[in-house]
């Protein structure tokens, strides 16, 4: 077998310059395609968040203008059955209560957001258990 000079394994070995040259060009490619991915799920998650602005908004109102007309009635339909309309109002602005409390929770729960860049991971929700990542 023939041994190699050290003249001919210096002639083999690339240049540590040429090699720091490639990783700072792959790092900067994937910078790159890192914040091209960033701004993306922005462009998706900004356009997400004026559509449930909206619906929102169109919502709050309908919602709003229902309770007034539900509790109206329901004070009137409870009031012959109790003590009087204090007690009958104080009983519908406890269901309404927990009406707004399961809400909020279904409402946490329904916002899922899966997030692929390294950038975005700490505000969205790891896919497989609901915890954030």
């Amino acid at each position: 077998m023939l041994k190699q000079t050290d003249e001919m394994q210096q002639a083999n070995r690339p240049e540590i310059r040429q090699v720091l040259d490639r990783l700072s060009a792959d790092g900067y490619g994937w910078a790159e395609a890192e914040l091209a991915m960033a701004r993306a799920e922005l462009s998706e998650l900004k356009s997400k968040v004026i559509r449930a602005a909206v619906f929102a908004i169109l919502g709050f109102a309908a919602v709003f203008c229902a309770l007034v007309v539900f509790s109206q009635a329901g004070i009137a339909f409870l009031t012959p059955h109790v003590d009087g309309a204090g007690v009958a109002a104080l009983i519908v602005g406890g269901v309404l209560l927990l009406l707004v409390m399961v809400s909020f929770f279904v409402m946490r729960s329904a916002f899922d957001w899966r997030t692929e860049s390294i950038f975005f991971r700490w505000l969205g929700r790891r896919p497989g258990d609901g915890r954030r990542s």
